[in-house]
């Protein structure tokens, strides 16, 4: 590709990010606000438990939608391309599954709550009352992927980004200002969903009918043929072994810290791993729109279009992102101590939790390069073996080590994954993961970045002085050796949206 080809494609890919990175930092915010008032109103022992209960519905969540949302981003770009007559058909055969999981993993959820010891009684309540709602969040949350594998990101980040998240710390105040504890609290996680499903499903018919109109071609049917269900079932079951041993790998650690440690363990260690998702925010913005365009290359048989998208998001979510593990690792206690009494207790914690962190950042997107490319069950398998090691580490060392002992397991675990999959990539697609420019990336935030934040830290210890200094410092070298390394980084495609969102703006 012509370097304005690669200039144009990075343009294409910034200006798409925008609103998902937006919607990403909306997330993280109010996933962050959602902890602190956790921690400020209900204390380590009652944010325990609502964090317990949001990793059970979290893994149930991932049973009862069954893979059917990578799924959606997988196949409906192809059968866009394909035949965009049989669009309605794989929505049928991607939503109605979606439905009946969500029940099954309901009831599920609800059985395994009733087996809990009577100490943890309101966590088997909290659980009861939210797997009621698993059905709906199980089709909201593959209508939601529908829509991006339709094109375009903007239902996607307004719902599940910003709306959803945002309604959650705000039902938060309003129960404990009513008198009510961390059952309604936990119930009230899951609330939004009621509404969120209605506007997906109307936007999703939409979007339908839109690609239809663009198309020109009148759906043939709208139930799928055994060839169509065939082709989900194949890419969605091993993807939904996947995703199950994903979220476990994700939140099992949180129910385990509860079951070996205690409650008030759990919601330090809870609370620590939520701030540590905050570094996923651009990567998680880039994964919602380099996913699709991962599947048409990929699909096309066209390799160097992958390897070029993939060397340049990665590029990025390692300058935007290193610095996030880093300043959590040196400032633990100042960041933990915002969410109350008791919690500065998980600085460690933290710190080793950014370690398995700062290993996942340095691979990019490479999950959705492997599960785009149609290799859903090499990724099923990954996740199996890293949660093996994750649930060993986690017997062994939470009894002898306590939460740090948890965070270690997890950043093992994490390691093992993103290890595998790296390799994997290499191997079966072709695509070099390891490049100079990235290399470039990696110094820039941990050289311009990290050394000032160090330094900081060590004159002037844990404090929000310290912290705040060597953010300034920190960023203005980072800022001002992007600038300069701005080729390299492929931050030309950033510079063009913004310059052509200016012009837009002067022409209107």
């Amino acid at each position: 590709m012509s370097s304005r080809g690669t200039v144009h494609a990075s343009g294409a890919v910034a200006r798409s990010g925008a609103l998902a990175l937006v919607g990403a930092v909306v997330s993280a915010l109010m996933g962050f606000a959602f902890t602190i008032t956790l921690g400020r109103t209900l204390g380590p022992a009652g944010a325990g438990v609502v964090l317990q209960a949001v990793a059970a519905f979290t893994i149930a969540l991932a049973v009862g939608r069954f893979g059917l949302d990578t799924t959606a981003v997988w196949l409906l770009p192809r059968l866009a391309d394909e035949n965009p007559a049989r669009l309605r058909a794989g929505l049928t055969g991607l939503l109605l599954p979606a439905l009946g999981l969500g029940v099954v993993a309901g009831l599920g959820l609800a059985a395994i709550a009733a087996t809990y010891p009577p100490q943890q009684r309101e966590l088997t309540l909290a659980l009861w009352g939210m797997a009621g709602f698993l059905p709906l969040a199980a089709v909201m949350t593959v209508g939601l992927s529908a829509t991006r594998g339709l094109g375009g990101v903007r239902p996607f980040v307004l719902i599940n980004s910003i709306a959803v998240p945002t309604a959650r710390p705000a039902l938060v105040l309003a129960i404990t200002a009513l008198g009510l504890g961390s059952v309604a609290v936990a119930i009230s996680w899951v609330a939004p969903t009621v509404l969120a499903v209605v506007v997906t499903l109307w936007l999703l018919r939409r979007r339908v009918r839109r690609a239809e109109r663009r198309a020109g071609d009148p759906p043939v049917d709208a139930w799928p043929d055994r060839g169509l269900v065939r082709r989900i079932r194949g890419y969605a079951l091993p993807r939904s072994v996947s995703t199950v041993l994903e979220q476990g790998l994700l939140w099992l650690d949180v129910v385990l810290v509860g079951v070996l440690a205690g409650q008030a363990a759990a919601g330090v260690y809870g609370t620590a791993s939520r701030l540590v998702a905050a570094g996923l925010v651009l990567s998680t913005a880039l994964r919602i729109v380099v996913a699709p365009q991962y599947s048409r290359s990929l699909g096309r048989g066209d390799v160097p279009a992958a390897q070029r998208l993939y060397t340049m998001t990665t590029s990025w979510i390692v300058l935007g992102s290193l610095p996030v593990p880093i300043l959590f690792s040196l400032f633990g206690g100042t960041w933990l101590g915002l969410f109350g009494p008791g919690f500065q207790d998980g600085s460690l914690a933290l710190g080793l939790l950014c370690v398995g962190l700062a290993g996942v950042l340095l691979a990019g997107n490479i999950q959705s390069m492997l599960l785009m490319s149609g290799r859903s069950g090499w990724v099923a398998v990954n996740k199996g073996l890293a949660l093996l090691v994750t649930l060993g580490l986690l017997v062994i060392l939470v009894p002898w080590l306590g939460i740090e002992g948890a965070a270690i397991a997890w950043s093992v675990g994490a390691l093992v994954d993103t290890g595998l999959a790296t390799w994997q990539v290499q191997r079966l697609i072709g695509v070099t993961v390891a490049g100079s420019d990235v290399g470039v990336a990696v110094l820039v935030a941990t050289v311009g970045f990290g050394l000032p934040a160090l330094v900081s830290r060590l004159l002037l210890g844990d404090t929000w002085t310290a912290l705040l200094i060597g953010t300034v410092v920190g960023g203005a070298v980072w800022a001002g050796a992007s600038a300069w390394l701005r080729e390299r980084l492929h931050l030309h495609g950033v510079l063009m949206m913004v310059q052509r969102r200016r012009s837009e703006g002067e022409d209107h």
